[in-house]
Order: structure tokens, then sequence, then C-alpha cells
């Protein structure tokens, strides 16, 4: 999935950016080819399938008047409608030598077979040294009128621009908006602070252009939908600038994302400091992200609730948990957010004993084999804390009728530093003899940031606390 795995915490963010110039090709004229054979070869090219705007090419095709250049692969499709011309997306793939790997035109014919108009729409680029991805550029259907082209660089801005098709089929590039970061900021609903941040009213909103150049889309690209809004302004005293921006559900190739809001902190030219989300549901294979009940205070700290739920569809836990960190957000000088971190609480709502049993049971084959008897999983991290980071796990042993379930932590050199028994049977096997299994090696966080607070386990009605020290205290 493309940017999600590496991106749970940190996918689907906006910020602002200074306006970059639109890349335009002129038409090429093939008034000279056999316009029969065009004729005939667009009759047979099937219409282009289109979902949520994206476009895809249904099969590989004949490469008709395309066959100029030399390629791995062709595919060719109509778009579909009624018009008085033929708008055709075209897409080459080359070979993945080339450090152009492919490259997608979109063309408009007469019905008759002559070319009217192409405009480069799509393609991915490699940068000549290393071969790592550059460019990645790809067409979304804005209208019936109007082509978006969607550019995600991995160095710079990304960005979006549009092509229209105009009634006699030529193909024309839309200017983005003009105007000051200033003037641009008066879009957005001033907000009194304490303001607390909600549910958005798409309603009561205006929507971002996509034409604004003040406006960059790094995170959020790949997203089928880029429907984003302006939800207020901060100005606090002494602060930058902090612009607020609601966006509608999207999906990114499997995760989902539902209505949410983020902040973004500007300077004074409309470039952008730091970003971050306030309010929104991130989800997609097993996991789930939540932010909740976030406060921008009169000094212009942030305060907000930042939960992961694991499903545990992918786990040998096998119940449900949810990790959430009271946060506040505090702007330095430079314009970064920087958080402390007020309080972690892990909750696992279904945890009982017979829960337990159930994981041996559902286990049982594994753990009955000498070198698989021990199932040893990390639930959450803590790495946060001075002098090391804590990771805390949940380990599963079975040895003949013996059984023990416990939750352990490790610093960041994977040291135990302490266990907890949950369950162990028979209840005078000596628990403490059985060796945890952990392979060598370091789990350092960076950057380590600051916990003030309290962490927090609770296991049904039962409620531990770690201590700075990595040890379980019982309350």
């Amino acid at each position: 999935m493309k940017y999600y795995l590496s991106l749970l915490t940190f996918l689907f963010l906006f910020a602002c950016g200074a306006a970059e110039n639109a890349q335009q090709q002129t038409g090429t004229d093939s008034s000279g080819a056999n316009t029969a054979e065009i004729k005939s070869w667009l009759e047979k090219l099937p219409v282009i399938k289109s979902e949520n705007g994206s476009l895809y090419l249904v099969r590989e095709t004949a490469p008709g008047p395309f066959n100029d250049r030399k390629f791995k692969k062709f595919s060719a499709g109509k778009l579909a409608g009624s018009r008085k011309f033929i708008p055709v997306l075209v897409e080459y793939e080359f070979d993945a030598e080339a450090q152009l790997l492919s490259s997608q035109l979109l063309v408009t014919f007469t019905p008759d077979g002559k070319e009217i108009a192409r405009q480069e729409v799509g393609g991915l680029r490699l940068t000549a040294a290393g071969g790592s991805e550059d460019l990645r550029s790809w067409p979304v259907m804005f209208n019936d009128t109007t082509i978006e082209v969607r550019e995600a660089r991995s160095q710079g801005k990304s960005q979006v621009r549009h092509y229209v098709l105009t009634a006699g089929g030529d193909i024309r590039a839309v200017p983005p908006e003009k105007g000051t970061f200033e003037e641009y900021t008066t879009r957005f609903p001033a907000l009194q602070l304490p303001f607390a941040v909600g549910s958005p009213v798409f309603t009561k909103l205006r929507e971002v252009s996509h034409l604004s150049p003040w406006f960059s889309y790094e995170e959020v690209i790949g997203y089928d939908k880029l429907n984003v809004y302006h939800y207020g302004s901060v100005a606090a005293t002494g602060k930058p600038r902090l612009l607020l921006y609601a966006y509608g559900p999207a999906n990114d190739d499997g995760a989902d994302l539902d209505t949410a809001v983020q902040v973004v902190a500007c300077k004074p030219d409309g470039s952008v400091t730091d970003l971050k989300t306030l309010y929104g549901r991130l989800s997609g294979e097993g996991i789930e992200r939540r932010w909740r009940n976030a406060e921008i205070q009169q000094d212009g700290s942030i305060t907000v609730e930042e939960s992961n739920v694991d499903d545990a569809e992918m786990a040998s836990w096998e119940l449900t948990s949810t990790e959430t960190r009271l946060l506040t957000y505090r702007l330095d000088a430079a314009g970064m957010f920087q958080p402390e971190i007020r309080g972690i609480t892990f909750a696992v709502p279904a945890y009982s004993l017979p829960a337990l049993k159930a994981i041996f049971e559902h286990n049982k084959e594994q753990l009955a084999q000498k070198e698989g008897e021990h199932i040893t999983e990390i639930l959450f991290g803590i790495q946060d804390r001075m002098p090391f980071g804590i990771a805390v796990w949940v380990h599963f042993y079975q040895h003949g009728q013996q059984q023990l379930a416990e939750l352990f932590t490790t610093d960041d050199t994977r040291t135990v530093l302490d266990r907890y028994v949950l369950y162990n049977y028979p209840e005078a096997a000596a628990y403490q003899a059985v060796k945890i299994p952990l392979e060598a090696g370091e789990d350092k966080a960076h950057p380590v940031t600051n916990l003030t607070g309290p962490v927090t386990i609770q296991l049904g009605a039962t409620s531990l606390q770690v201590t700075p020290e990595g040890k379980f205290v019982k309350l």
C-alpha cells in the first residue's frame, strides 16, 4: 500500500507551499498519417474504465499511429462520453533500464482519424543516479471537460495541474490562481481561542481550489479524492499563523481516511514549518488510528488524544487493544510543534482468563513443537522516556502441560526489565526459570520525546502502571 505502512502515524497531512510553474506541451500535427487506418484503429479501442475519477486502461492494444517509439508494452483507450472529437489515453511502458519507465499521453482526434492535440499527463521517471523514483504522475477526470494531473515527487512539492478539453478538441492548460498568501488566508474563518476542534460541517466551509499555489498535496497526493476545505485560521500573538484544513473521506490503495482536520503552521511567506492531525480516523490492514478531543489553547498550544487501535487480526495476542496518548503540542521559535506526552494508556477491554486460554488453544500446534514453545510479541512502545526507551511485550509459553502467559518490559538494548504473570499453570510451576527468547538488537527511538505523565495498562478490570524504570505496579 503506497505510503501507508510507514505512515499509519504520519499518513494524510497537508502543507502550505510556494507555487510551481505548470508544465505544458504543444500539440503535434499528424495530418500526414493515414487517417483511414487511424479511424479504424480508433473504432477498435476499448472505453477506459473510471473509478472515482481514476482512469484504468483495460488491456494492451495495437499501437496504431503511436508505433514511432521503442516500447516494451503499449495500451490505449477512449475516454467515456459523447463528444464531437475522440479523446484517447495512451500509455507506453519502457525497459526497466531506462530512466523513463512509463509515459501517458492524452491525444484528441477528429472522428475521421486526424490528430488535433496531445499532452503528456502521466509517467514514471527515475533519478539518473541510483534509480530511485523521482517523479510519478497520473491523470484523473476532474469533471467532464477537465483532466487533473497529479504529480508526486521524491524531492520537492507535490502538485496538481489542470487541462481543459475544449469543444473543438484542443487541450489547454489552466493557469494557477494568482494572489498573495495573505489574501489566501482570508478564505479561512477566524477562530476564537480557546477552540475545540470537532467534525467539520462541509456545507458551511469553502472548498480549497485545486489551482491554488498556496496548498501542497505532499502526503495526500495518492488519495482518490482531494476534497479539501478551509476550516479555520488562528493568529496567536508571537506565534506562526495556524491554518486548519478539513477534508472528506478518501482511500489510498486500501488505507481508508475518514473526515479529518489538520493544522499547518506557516511562515509569513506561506511556506510550511510543521503540521499535525487534530481530528480524524485512518484505517487499514487491521490497524486504525484516531485523533479526537483536540483543543487550541489561548497561547497557541494544542492538546489532542491520539489513539492506535489494533483489531488483532494479524496478532498472536488476538485481543483488540487501544493505545491512547494524551499530547500537548507547543510551537517553538522555528514554528515546529514540540510534543509533551502527558500520559499513555494501553487498554484491552476483552481481556479475561478464558480469552488467554483461547489463545493457547488457537496456537496449540505451534506451541506443541519443541522449536515453537514460545510466542513473543511487542504490544506497544513507550520510546519516550529517559534514559532509555521501554517496550512492553506479551509472552506465551507451553511445555507439556505447563502454560505461561505474561507481560514483560525491555529497554532499548532488549534487556528484560520486569515480568508480570497473567496466567501460570500449574500454579506451582516456576515461571522465573522460563527464559524469554529474544533476538539480540536495539530498539532506540528517534527522536526521544518528552513523557511527563503515567503509563497505564488496563486489562479488563485490572490496571497496571509501568514505572520509569520499566517495572509493573498493580493499581
